[in-house]
């Protein structure tokens, strides 16, 4: 299913960033130029980092990240998930190792790959990269890069978050548990960080948004005049871990749109910010089985940011943003 960036300049410059100060030591005579030296000869201080990193479920399971299943999930990175806003830049030669703590437990076979992602649900990136185990330290993924990422236009925003499934097995206790992303050889970006997984006793219900009857477009953040319909319908994917082949749909109450499971409600739609009206509509028992569900949203007459919030119980949430102009 489902998951935010301004680009962020993440180099602090030598020389170029302070050029008023030497100056003013050359001025001074022979000791600034002797000082001016012994800073040139360090060269350029760059300030790498690599970016802040967040672990999320992927949308279209809910055992990613529970107790004693395989581990599978999204590193969400910091930055916004508005397509107009640009993601990271990764260099061609570039390396990401991810390393699980001596709690996870490898286990030989099974799938093990990642997808580089725009930002959005089924945004991927096409890019050039493979992704293995550490020879050395099965505890750690290792994605290189043979082709870099560029950020660019709105469709193609540059990498903002990392699909990650591994054969790597989660705890068999619950809790956050930290992993370390060290980026090498990315420019700017390298260097490590460590990003909390928690891992929950069970599997939980899972919602998150489905843009694959789209055509793969972003139906989040769209822009939509006053008084008028969102040009792409609102579409949901729930993933139940107790019943995953009950019918799912919808049902228009006072104050939201109920999520119901073989009738049963199991979560609600809401809105939040300016008024959006929206209407649930009815899938056929094919789409209905699988867990897809769509509403369609037509804004009110003010302006303004609204938020489209789908949520169920005991499990995970998801919002979509719909800017009314």
């Amino acid at each position: 299913m489902l998951i935010r960036f301004c680009s962020t300049n993440r180099m602090t410059a030598g020389l170029s960033e302070g050029s008023g100060p030497i100056l003013r030591l050359i001025s001074k005579g022979l000791a600034g130029i002797a000082l001016v030296g012994a800073i040139i000869a360090t060269g350029p201080v760059a300030h790498a980092e690599a970016p802040h990193t967040t672990v999320t479920y992927q949308p279209m399971v809910s055992t990613g990240l529970a107790a004693q299943n395989p581990f599978e999930a999204w590193f969400v990175f910091d930055k916004s998930s508005d397509p107009k806003v640009p993601g990271y830049a990764i260099p061609a030669g570039a390396t990401i190792r991810f390393t699980f703590p001596e709690t996870f437990t490898p286990k030989p076979g099974g799938y093990l790959g990642a997808v580089m992602l725009k930002g959005w649900v089924h945004g991927a990136i096409p890019a050039k990269f493979t992704t293995t185990l550490d020879e050395k330290d099965p505890h750690t993924v290792v994605v290189r890069f043979s082709e870099g990422i560029s950020f660019g236009p709105t469709e193609a925003p540059g990498l903002k978050a990392i699909h990650l499934r591994t054969n790597v097995i989660n705890p068999t206790k619950p809790g956050d548990y930290p992993i370390a992303i060290q980026f090498i050889d990315a420019g700017s970006l390298s260097g490590q960080v460590k990003a909390a997984a928690s891992i929950t006793t069970k599997p939980e219900p899972n919602i998150a948004a489905y843009n694959q009857l789209h055509q793969g477009k972003d139906e989040d953040w769209q822009h939509v005049k006053a008084g008028e319909a969102a040009l792409l319908p609102i579409d949901f994917l729930i993933t139940l871990p107790d019943v995953p082949r009950s019918t799912i749909s919808l049902k228009a109450s006072d104050s939201a749109i109920l999520i119901l499971s073989d009738g049963k409600p199991i979560g609600s739609i809401k809105t939040e910010g300016v008024p959006v009206t929206l209407t649930p509509e009815a899938f056929g028992p094919g789409f209905a089985r699988l867990g897809i569900i769509r509403v369609h949203a037509k804004a009110g007459t003010k302006t303004g940011m609204a938020k489209i919030i789908a949520k169920l119980e005991e499990g995970t949430s998801y919002p979509i943003n719909l800017i009314v102009e």
